[in-house]
């Protein structure tokens, strides 16, 4: 029962990131004033792309072509958004139930990168690859065809969220102590620090 509700609320936070992520390639895209073919490719690239290249990387088959759900949810972003008319002086992306959102995505698909990682027996470095990819390589997907300097380069605490978590998962891992209450305590502790990072505008020091 405890594993069942672990994964459900995984799901559903995934759910929640994956349609925060859709949102933010659709608004890069209409302020780059694409048309709807290219809004839904942003949209889904954002979404997916982070957990397409995860699996690429570790030899298996891509979440997106076993279920119809992610075409789903950025046809249904970029239909809706379209419809009220995000446009580019939208303030949708400051909303604290986007930035909440967003930050929720953010730490789930961090902790699936790394049960990815941990299920394929990865070394150090193979978790903290898969947990930032995972996290945020939609974004530099969509950014790199937008022809943008990737926002994970310059956003301060953001992809060091993903890094953290894949290093908290690990040494978790080393103990034998992965469980559904500590997966938990990794994602509420991860999420909160997310949130005082926005907050606060934490940012990495530049050289």
């Amino acid at each position: 029962m405890e594993e069942l509700i672990w994964s459900q609320a995984m799901y559903l936070s995934s759910l929640a990131g994956g349609i925060a992520f859709a949102l933010s390639g659709f608004l890069v895209g209409k302020k780059k004033n694409l048309d709807w073919m290219g809004l839904f490719i942003l949209s889904f690239l954002t979404a997916n792309g982070g957990g397409i290249l995860r699996d690429i990387l570790a030899d298996r088959p891509p979440v997106v072509l076993l279920s119809n759900e992610p075409f789903l949810i950025a046809l249904a972003v970029t239909l809706l958004g379209s419809v009220f008319r995000l446009r580019l002086n939208s303030d949708v992306e400051s909303q604290w139930f986007f930035v909440i959102c967003d930050a929720v995505g953010l730490v789930a698909f961090a902790i699936t990168g790394a049960l990815v990682a941990l299920m394929i027996n990865a070394p150090f470095f193979g978790f903290i690859t898969l947990a930032f990819l995972t996290a945020v390589g939609g974004g530099i997907l969509r950014d790199i065809l937008v022809n943008e300097i990737p926002d994970v380069l310059h956003s301060g605490f953001y992809g060091s969220i993903a890094i953290l978590v894949a290093i908290a998962i690990y040494l978790l891992n080393m103990q034998g102590a992965v469980t559904s209450l500590s997966l938990l305590c990794i994602f509420a502790g991860a999420l909160i620090l997310r949130l005082i990072a926005y907050r606060y505008r934490w940012n990495l020091p530049k050289a």
